[in-house]
């Protein structure tokens, strides 16, 4: 069982979590206004979105594999399973983001060699309008059970 967290704790990840949702959206809206037309520069928007994205989906709906010092949802709940029962269930997209992030971005594979030009762009706008909602849930979760 995790170790439950004081109120510092959970104050000073709320500022982590804060930051990787700000960086998650500023970058889906640089990306999606156009300004980057490709090379370099798309591909490191594209990757800081991923790393960002990745973060956020393991915060929200964590890798059976969890790390004792990972920050995840439920650490914000009394009950850690009230986030499980009210979070809404993980997409397919959000699921192949997942993979993709860990085969394409996260680490040297030989799944890269696999992806083709037709599979290479990311639905980054779709992605972050679901971790818009999540978030938007997880809050509401919080907030109530502060109350």
């Amino acid at each position: 069982m995790p170790k439950a967290r004081n109120k510092e704790e959970l104050d000073r990840a709320t500022e982590h979590l804060k930051y990787e949702f700000t960086m998650l959206m500023a970058v889906a809206h640089a990306m999606a206004s156009g300004m980057s037309t490709g090379g370099w520069l798309t591909n490191a928007l594209l990757e800081a979105f991923v790393i960002h994205f990745r973060a956020l989906v393991d915060f929200f709906y964590p890798p059976p594999q969890r790390k004792p010092d990972d920050v995840l949802a439920t650490d914000f709940f009394v009950d850690p399973t009230e986030w499980e029962r009210m979070r809404p269930p993980l997409t397919d997209e959000l699921k192949r983001g997942r993979a993709r992030a860990h085969k394409e971005v996260a680490h040297l594979t030989y799944a890269r060699q696999d992806v083709t030009p037709e599979s290479k762009p990311w639905p980054f706008v779709e992605i972050a309008n679901q971790m818009h909602a999540l978030m938007e849930a997880f809050n509401e979760g919080v907030k109530k059970n502060e109350q």
